[in-house]
């Protein structure tokens, strides 16, 4: 005795026509020697008919000349697409670049200014009068970043004086 899934491809097989002949005729008869076989053979002819019937005039309805010369120029087709031509992007002017060298000049400026000046003002081996120890030494009240950037450091000097000293960092902040 067969299995059920061995009984319907062989079944299957039977009604596609791809059954040898003896084995064909075989499987006929057992079809035929009982009532149930006999309606279930007869339906799948019914079915095997409608679908010859349609594929005939659905394939009759289709170019075929056209569908494989389409079929053909699909496969002859590069396998790599050509790499698309990409516009370069547009650039724009952004004002303002100027005028942040030229701050950032003047900024550096003052900075070296203020450097040469800390330097005269606190040179070694200048005598302090007797009494004016505490007079020595700096004191920041109020620096002026502008649109930049800074930061007051205080730095012991070579004789134990108390400098400061500032750094203008040229990079603008809050401008647009």
């Amino acid at each position: 005795m067969q299995s059920a899934k061995t009984e319907d491809d062989r079944l299957q097989m039977f009604f596609d026509g791809e059954l040898a002949p003896e084995e064909e005729a075989a499987v006929r008869r057992d079809l035929q020697s009982s009532a149930e076989g006999k309606a279930q053979l007869h339906e799948w002819e019914q079915i095997r008919d409608a679908m010859k019937t349609v594929s005939s005039e659905w394939s009759g309805a289709i170019d075929s000349d056209a569908l494989f010369a389409r079929i053909e120029a699909e496969i002859s087709a590069p396998s790599v697409p050509e790499p698309k031509v990409v516009a370069p992007p547009v650039l724009r002017v952004v004002p303002g670049g100027r005028e942040r060298r030229v701050w950032g000049a003047v900024a550096m400026g003052f900075a070296a200014a203020a450097a040469i000046f800390l330097a005269v003002v606190t040179w070694p081996g200048k005598e302090t009068p007797p009494g004016d120890e505490m007079a020595r030494g700096t004191e920041v009240l109020e620096v002026d970043f502008g649109a930049n950037t800074g930061t007051i450091f205080n730095v012991e000097g070579g004789a134990g004086e108390s400098l400061a000293v500032i750094w203008i960092d040229d990079e603008e902040v809050g401008m647009p």
